[in-house]
């Protein structure tokens, strides 16, 4: 309304999410929240190298591992495991994974029908892209990660890259933060879906967002919004 000044979570209200029907465990669709285990992108690449066992004569099983930082011969191993498998220009890298909710971007494509049989590559993998969903509180300790002024910004839809995701009767349990910039491809099995998803209108303006991040251009509900928010 004229005069008032509103956030995104207060202008859809009830309607941000919307509870799936029956089906929802075999049905996956763009906007739809999972849990699955994500990763968190490494800045400092280490590696775990196998640690040489004097039992093993061959040097291609090792059962035990040291932590080390990537040096000049990253990736360039000059003896291939065999158990477990990992060739010469291949490295275990170390990285963090935790248990969190994330939001579908791309279901899993369908078959394309290729024969791949007798062939090493392999064009049909079963991934989706879905994007990380941050919690605005720790859980444990309830203290704020980020300041009230910039989760207002937030929920003004200033950032392209982000959205506030209301920790309301639905698929979260506190405010959060969406994040359009920590998209992960993952194996579709290890998803855990949920039955809730983006509702119908705030879904638009969801697939509005990702088209001005990806390519800058509009106009579409999100961009028709967010001016609206920012500008009230």
């Amino acid at each position: 309304m004229p005069g008032e000044s509103f956030f995104i979570d207060e202008w859809f209200g009830d309607k941000f999410y919307k509870e799936l029907p029956l089906g929802f465990h075999s049905h996956f669709t763009f906007g739809q929240f999972f849990r699955t285990h994500a990763y968190y992108p490494h800045e400092n690449l280490e590696l775990w190298r196998p640690v040489p066992d004097p039992n093993e004569p061959t040097k291609t099983i090792a059962s035990s591992f040291q932590l080390v930082a990537a040096g000049h011969d990253a990736f360039r191993r000059g003896i291939p495991l065999a158990t477990p498998k990992l060739e010469t220009n291949e490295e275990f890298i170390v990285i963090r994974a935790k248990l969190r909710p994330v939001l579908l971007v791309v279901p899993e494509l369908p078959p394309l029908g290729l024969q791949e049989h007798g062939y090493r590559g392999k064009v049909q993998r079963r991934r989706c892209l879905v994007a990380q969903i941050f919690g605005l509180v720790d859980a444990k300790t309830g203290r704020a990660e980020f300041s009230p002024t910039f989760v207002d910004r937030v929920r003004k839809m200033e950032f392209p890259q982000l959205m506030f995701l209301p920790g309301n009767a639905g698929p979260l349990a506190m405010d959060s933060l969406l994040r359009l910039d920590e998209l992960q491809s993952v194996f579709t099995p290890h998803l855990e879906p949920t039955q809730y998803s983006v509702g119908d209108e705030a879904i638009e303006v969801l697939r509005g967002q990702l088209q001005y991040l990806i390519t800058g251009t509009g106009p579409s509900r999100y961009t028709e919004l967010r001016e609206l928010l920012i500008t009230g």
